[in-house]
This record gives structure tokens, sequence and C-alpha cells, in this order.
């Protein structure tokens, strides 16, 4: 066998034959379940399954409705039924973790198609590593389970990408049969997400956008025989499976269908009902969710993600420079698909550069940008691999691989709590909980309250800041001899806290400024749940 062959296949690709990547998946998806099992439930899993319930209520009575509860105007409970559905009925003992498995399922099948998604742009192997980088992304890895709305939203718009992909290199007017899933399934996948985020559609627009320019102007991807006109008639179709679902399942609006989808779609523009969470902390700067910088995504991104994924950027943009004759080479059409991906990926700061929606918790209202920021890095490592026997190639993976396993160590020393990794352009300091929120979603509750040693006293007077007190309710009541109620903050005796910003009123000034919990009250913590030296949520003991 050549040499120069074996080095580069063998060595590499070789290690993803069908027996090594079986263990290997089988490793993931056993961690990943892990994972879900053993983190606590997060602040929208309640109303997401309150949502369900209340859908399903309504469907089963043909219309009753028992009660009303606010923000269920603005959703059509189409997963949420699906999953509190299954959730109910498995014979499985506890519902939460429950829960958490059904929404990894979706999650998990969101890299599996970034992984189709780099095979049908590109080649099997660039869709392997694909599918590796995104399964390790620490901020997608640590929403798999407990975020049962930015997670469905990507794994919808990653599968819309993949089937209009393979729908119009496979349309073709004398076998429509064959493609009519395409379009159905299309219809589904955009129903589901816009019950969970209204404005959903918005974020395809680079999808149509390359659709129509495809269909009518480049011509690059498209079967020869497209045929428009019935491209035209099964968009119609796609369309009217889009909407017979998402009002079936939208139970406020069947009243009156026409009319109330579009006014609440108009409400939600005006921002009557985006309020999230009104504080932001933003590298350390205090900021109201509809005053956050510009490049607010871009900046999460920059501190939240691998360093090693951040490096392969740059090495990217060197090889199109001096290497993109490799590129061409191996992919038909590249500079075509590269230009596609990068407009998906700078079209959210476009967005926010227009329209100031509030956003808040960091990277995760964009989730489902994140499988296609992965392709890059993919592409990158691809190329070393592919060039090993370059001695500058081999430089660069050698650099790379201490960055890699530096990152693979502490993203497995931050289990179960992935999402708030922080990278290491945030300083190595006990002040980095300053920098950002790290757990917004208040899923170190469940651990928090398991160890924690309270004082002897009959009832424990509590209160929270920074987290739901359900959720901290529902964790105390499974913790034995855990007498409590919850008081206004100046009765309490402890403070069961996260590091969200909160606010508070100048005694002097009368003035009301932005403050992190843990800043806010002060105390002696007798319990605290830390990863790596960063603390995710303390029970503090008021003085």
């Amino acid at each position: 066998m050549n040499l120069k062959k074996f080095r580069k296949n063998e060595i590499f690709f070789k290690l993803m034959d069908k027996k090594k990547q079986t263990i290997l998946l089988f490793f993931l998806f056993s961690f990943s379940a892990y994972c879900a099992i053993i983190i606590g439930t997060s602040w929208d899993e309640g109303f997401a399954f309150r949502q369900g319930k209340s859908t399903l209520d309504y469907l089963f009575s043909l219309g009753r409705i028992d009660e009303y509860f606010w923000g269920r105007e603005y959703y059509s409970g189409i997963y949420w039924s699906l999953q509190y559905l299954l959730t109910t009925t498995l014979p499985l003992k506890y519902q939460i973790e429950t829960g958490h498995l059904v929404n990894l399922i979706f999650s998990l099948a969101t890299i599996v198609g970034v992984g189709q998604l780099g095979k049908e742009f590109f080649n099997k192997k660039v869709g392997k590593i694909i599918f590796l980088i995104l399964f390790f992304y620490p901020i997608f890895f640590g929403h798999m389970s407990i975020n049962s709305k930015d997670t469905i939203l990507a794994f919808s718009h990653i599968w819309i990408a993949l089937l209009l992909l393979k729908y119009l290199r496979k349309q073709h007017y004398k076998n429509s049969t064959n493609i009519n899933h395409y379009v159905i399934s299309i219809g589904v996948l955009a129903a589901a997400a816009t019950g969970i985020q209204i404005f959903f559609l918005g974020s395809l627009i680079p999808f149509f956008l390359f659709a129509l320019l495809e269909i009518f102007f480049f011509k690059k991807i498209i079967n020869k025989d497209f045929d428009k006109k019935k491209f035209l008639y099964d968009l119609v179709k796609c369309f009217l499976v889009f909407y017979f679902l998402l009002i079936f399942f939208w139970i406020d609006v069947h009243s009156n269908i026409l009319i109330l989808p579009f006014k609440i779609f108009m409400a939600a523009l005006s921002n009557t009902y985006m309020t999230g969470w009104p504080f932001n902390l933003v590298n350390g700067d205090y900021y109201l969710s509809h005053e956050v910088p510009k490049l607010y995504f871009l900046i999460n991104i920059i501190y939240k993600s691998p360093e090693y994924l951040l490096i392969t950027y740059p090495f990217f943009f060197i090889l199109i420079l001096k290497s993109n004759a490799f590129f061409k080479k191996e992919f038909i059409f590249f500079n075509y698909k590269i230009w596609l991906i990068f407009f998906i990926l700078i079209f959210p700061n476009l967005v926010s550069f227009i329209i100031p929606f509030p956003l808040y918790d960091g990277a995760r209202l964009f989730l489902w940008i994140l499988p296609y920021f992965c392709i890059i890095p993919g592409l990158t490592i691809y190329y070393l691999i592919e060039n090993f026997n370059h001695i500058k190639s081999k430089l660069a993976l050698f650099f790379l691989l201490p960055c890699v396993i530096y990152f693979l160590f502490n993203f497995f020393m931050i289990t179960p709590y992935q999402y708030t990794y922080l990278n290491i352009f945030n300083a190595e300091s006990e002040n980095r909980y300053r920098k950002f929120e790290n757990d917004y979603w208040g899923t170190s509750i469940k651990e928090l309250v398991k160890y924690a040693k309270f004082e002897d006293k009959k009832v424990l007077k509590i209160s929270t800041c920074g987290i739901s007190s359900n959720i901290a309710k529902f964790y105390l009541n499974k913790k034995r001899n855990a007498f409590y109620k919850f008081v206004d903050f100046r009765e309490s005796d402890y403070l069961i806290m996260t590091n969200r910003v909160t606010s508070v009123v100048e005694k002097n000034t009368g003035s009301e400024k932005m403050i992190n919990c843990f800043d806010k009250y002060k105390g002696s913590n007798i319990s605290a749940v830390s990863r790596n030296g960063l603390v995710l949520s303390v029970i503090r003991k008021v003085n």
C-alpha cells in the first residue's frame, strides 16, 4: 500500500469504519441520555408541559377550555402536545426525565441531519466531521434535553434545509409522487416550528431566496427537467399543509382562523409579548434586553464557543485565498455553496440591525444557527486531514490537537451543564460570573437543593432570585424533613439564587439599576453548585 495513501485514509478515516463508528455512537448517545436524566428541570419546561396538556384537553373535549394562562395565545402546541402525550403515556416512572429523553431524540436527529446535509453538500467524510463537531458544541449539547423550544426550531430548520435540497434535486414532472413526501414534510416541520416561534418562517428567508435564485437564475443544483409550474403547485400544497396543521393545534385562534393568526402575529411583531427576561449581562456590562449590542449573537459565540472552532475560521479564510483550487476540485459549485452558508450565518445579525427584538440567555435564541456554524470548521479539518502529508497541514493539526483535548476536558468537567461553557477568552477568576449569566435555565437547582444542609428550623423562610420559585419548590418537596414557606426576600432566612440579572433601587437617588443576584444579596453560602471554578447557583443564608 502506498504510504501516502495509508497515512491519509487509514490513520484518520479508517477510525470511522462501521464497527468503530457504532461503538462511538453508542457512547455518545449513552452519555447524552445520562446527562438528560441527571440534569434538573428548566424554566420553560413547565410552560411547555402546560401548553401541551391544554391543547390536548381542548382537542379531546371538542372545544372546552378549562383554564387560560398568560402567553398561550402566541403558541400552537404541536410539538408540546406530542411531548406531553409521550411523557405521560410511556411506562416510565419520572415524567421530567422522560420529557428530557423525548426532547433529546429530536436534538440527536438534528445532529444526524446536519451530518446528512454535510454529506449532500460536500461528501460523507465532511458530514461525519460536522456531526462530531455539533455533538460536542457546548451550547447545543447543553440544551438538547432541557430546551423544548429552540432545539425543535434547530431540528425543523436543518431538516427543512435537507428536504428542500433533496426536493430541488429530484423534482421531475413525470415522477411527482416520489417527491410529495418532501413537500408534506416541509409543511409539517414549518408548522411545528412556527407553533413554537411565531417568526420562524422569517429564519427561512435564506432558503427561500436560495430556492428562487436557483430555479430562475443559477440552475446549478436543480434537475435539468425542473418544472417551475409544478414547483408553484408544490409551494401551495406545502403552505396548505403548514396552515392547516398550525391552526388545528393553535386553539386560541379557533374562534376566527382567518383573522386572529395575523392579529396575534402583528401583536408579537410590535413587541407586546416578546419581553422574555428584561435584563442582560453581556461581557461584563448590563443591558436591557431590547438594548443589547447589535453584535450580541457574535459576542456570545466568541466567548462561549470551543477555542479550536474559533481558530478554524481564520484557517479557512487563509485556505480559501491560497488553496481554493483544492475545494473546487473536491466539491462541485463550492463557492456557490459557501456563499449560501455565510449568508445563513450572518442573517440573524442583519435582522437584529433592522428589528430590535429583545435578546437574552446568550446564544440560545439563535440555536438554529449553530449547526451551520459547524460547517466551516468541518471543511477546515477535512482539508487538513486530506493534506496531512503537507508540512503546513501537520503543523496546523498539531496546533489544533491540544486545543481540542483541552476543550474536551472542560466539556466533560462541566457535565451536565454544558450550556454554561465559557472559553479561555474569559478570565480564569472568581469574577467570571460577572461576565455572562451562566445557569439561566436554573437546571442546577436540583443538585443544589439535594445536597443542601439547612439549619434545624421548623419552617424555613425562603426566597429566590434569578430562578422560578416553582423549580425550587419542586425540588424542596423531594427533600426529606424540609419544611418551608416562600416569603418576601426581606423576611427570608435563605435565598436560592442563580447569577441572573435583577434590579435594585438606589437609596440616594431612588433610581433603578441592574445588578447580578449574587452581588445583590449578601450572606454566607450553605450550598453551592460550581463547575471549573464557576459558581452556577447558591443557597445563601441572609445576613
